[in-house]
């Protein structure tokens, strides 16, 4: 067999490579971004254009970004020290964050036999279509979450809780999520998690999280009287 023929043969195999070879992407990185594979103890760093497998964990360092895109139309980015597993399977998408700060969303809707979780020490976050912000806490493993887009659905301790666009729920450690309350965390704070300009489009799945303020219609000023012409 020439080298040529070779060749060939090698590009056809790696062409039929099955589609979980590329689970998730990281498609923009600042700053030191590491992997753990599933089965290893051993982080090791990546660049931009890395691919990651259901089971793989990726921690971000100090000063550090990262975007991650996934299979099925999700994105999730990710700020400095922030660790989490990509868990599940294809349709069946699990991220558990040990701990960090993280916006997630979906860029199309999920069939009816397609699920995608969040999970931290505190909760498990359930969304279908939708933007929203997390964060958990190292110290006290407490998690926060503010809607954006769509509906996420909160659960620990057996209760649960709907998170819509410019609401707040906060899960302590141990007990069921709080009251939604009006979110402190507005839109303009996802820009925190840009690289390069970019979002990954999430910032097109955010809808109005408040209605605009009404406010009082100036007071007109009195008509001028008009002078009469002598």
């Amino acid at each position: 067999m020439d080298m040529r023929t070779l060749s060939v043969l090698l590009c056809a195999s790696l062409c039929a490579l099955p589609a979980a070879a590329h689970d998730a992407v990281l498609a923009k990185a600042k700053g030191k971004v590491t992997v753990k594979a599933e089965g290893t103890e051993k982080f090791v760093k990546v660049q931009e254009g890395a691919v990651f497998l259901y089971g793989d964990t990726v921690r971000v360092g100090k000063n550090g970004i990262a975007q991650v895109t996934l299979g099925d139309g999700a994105a999730v980015l990710v700020r400095e020290e922030t660790e989490f597993l990509i868990g599940g399977s294809a349709g069946q998408t699990e991220l558990s964050f040990s701990f960090g700060e993280f916006l997630v969303g979906l860029r199309r809707k999920l069939s009816l036999k397609q699920s995608f979780r969040v999970r931290t020490p505190s909760a498990v976050a359930a969304i279908r279509g939708t933007l929203f912000w997390g964060k958990s806490d190292k110290k006290d493993k407490s998690t926060t979450y503010a809607g954006f887009g769509g509906q996420v659905t909160v659960e620990a301790q057996g209760k649960m809780a709907e998170v819509n666009p410019g609401k707040t729920v906060t899960v302590p450690f141990g007990k069921p999520p709080s009251d939604p309350v009006p979110s402190t965390v507005t839109l303009d704070y996802a820009g925190k998690f840009m690289v390069e300009g970019t979002l990954q489009g999430l910032e097109t799945l955010a809808q109005d999280q408040a209605p605009a303020a009404v406010k009082d219609p100036p007071a007109k000023a009195p008509a001028k009287k008009k002078r009469r012409v002598k």
